[in-house]
């Protein structure tokens, strides 16, 4: 018997030596979302799934959202059923990392179930930071970023497109991700794209390995938009201590002074928003505000393409925010609303068919 289940182990061992590390993990990825799919919309039975499922919100606005999201995902069957959802907030002021999270979370549970909690299966879900690595997810949480309709292989030959509206004659290049955006007939996306939450009609072509972002502002009680957009590349995290080291700093892989230069912007420290001696593309103040959707998207396009193309592109007009004031600025409420007409749309198109 030891020697079967030494040749079983030998033999499991080789052959995950012969495929390369991405392959078993995409499979091992295929079976977890086969499994979870499997349990959407059906009540599980106990050790089936977690008990709870305990998700970290960085403020009210984003706990509103979860919850939103929460409620709409269980009505709508997306979700395993009979579990406990909770949201909880973490304590404004200074982060608290995940650590301090934890401990948080655990003080709610002890005062909602008692010592009873003690005996549950827990599933704790930091998504309470703003998220530098996805910029897209940062406002409604990276929790909720939306997994395809159905499970295709993962692959760079081909793109993905997530809840969204395209025309047939869009073109969307392989390696290209699409999230609750409409793109009209005269839009081109090039390789390895990311696209989240624009709408645009107008003839447009976005640069390969581009990052397209929009929000919902409110701002002095008006609806305002804006669109981050940079390289996917980019590191946004990195940061200088003055100003004159900001040549330091790159956006689409050009030096980002060259950059400013394009735009007609000057470097002062009214350029960059939050702490002046920790500058980065995350504080720089580069983003227009605009009256709509679309053209938001398509302002922040021609600042992208002026890069690109090295042609000069003016932001002297426009009210001018940073990543970090977008998402202080964001309208979750306006967000939800927009990915709910898509999702409606889409819906009433399939039962159509």
């Amino acid at each position: 018997m030891r020697r079967v289940q030494r040749g079983l182990r030998e033999g499991g061992a080789m052959a995950a030596a012969r495929d390369p590390p991405e392959v078993s993990l995409r499979e091992a990825t295929q079976r977890k979302l086969r499994r979870f799919s499997e349990l959407r919309g059906k009540l599980v039975a106990p050790g089936e799934f977690w008990d709870i499922v305990a998700i970290t919100a960085a403020d009210e606005k984003q706990e509103l959202a979860y919850n939103h999201q929460l409620s709409e995902k269980l009505k709508r069957k997306e979700l395993p059923l009979g579990v406990q959802y909770h949201v909880f907030v973490d304590p404004a002021g200074a982060k608290i990392g995940n650590g301090g999270s934890t401990l948080c979370a655990l003080q709610h549970l002890e005062k909602l179930y008692g010592d009873k909690w003690n005996s549950f299966i827990i599933l704790l879900i930091h998504s309470g930071g703003y998220s530098q690595r996805l910029p897209n997810a940062s406002a409604l949480g990276k929790i909720f970023t939306a997994l395809p309709l159905d499970i295709p292989e993962c692959s760079c030959k081909t793109s993905c497109i997530i809840q969204s509206i395209l025309d047939s004659r869009c073109s969307v290049a392989p390696g290209s991700v699409v999230e609750y955006s409409r793109l009209g007939p005269d839009v081109s996306v090039g390789e390895n794209c990311i696209i989240s939450g624009s709408y645009i009609l107008t003839k447009a072509a976005l640069p390969a390995h581009s990052f397209v972002c929009s929000l919902s502002l409110k701002m002095n009680r008006c609806l305002k938009y804006s669109t981050m957009a940079f390289g996917v590349q980019d590191n946004l995290k990195k940061s200088v201590k003055t100003l004159s080291d900001i040549k330091l700093l790159q956006f689409f892989g050009v030096c980002f002074l060259s950059c400013l230069d394009v735009w007609n912007l000057k470097v002062t420290e009214e350029l960059f928003s939050g702490n002046k001696t920790c500058l980065s593309l995350w504080t720089a103040r580069i983003f227009p505000v605009c009256s709509s959707l679309s053209d938001s998207v398509t302002t922040s396009l021609k600042m992208l393409n002026a890069v690109k193309n090295k042609s000069a592109f003016s932001l002297n007009s426009y009210k001018l925010l940073s990543i970090e004031e977008m998402l202080i600025y964001k309208d979750v409420e306006d967000m939800i609303t927009y990915r709910e007409q898509i999702f409606l749309e889409i819906s009433l198109k399939s039962n159509l068919i």
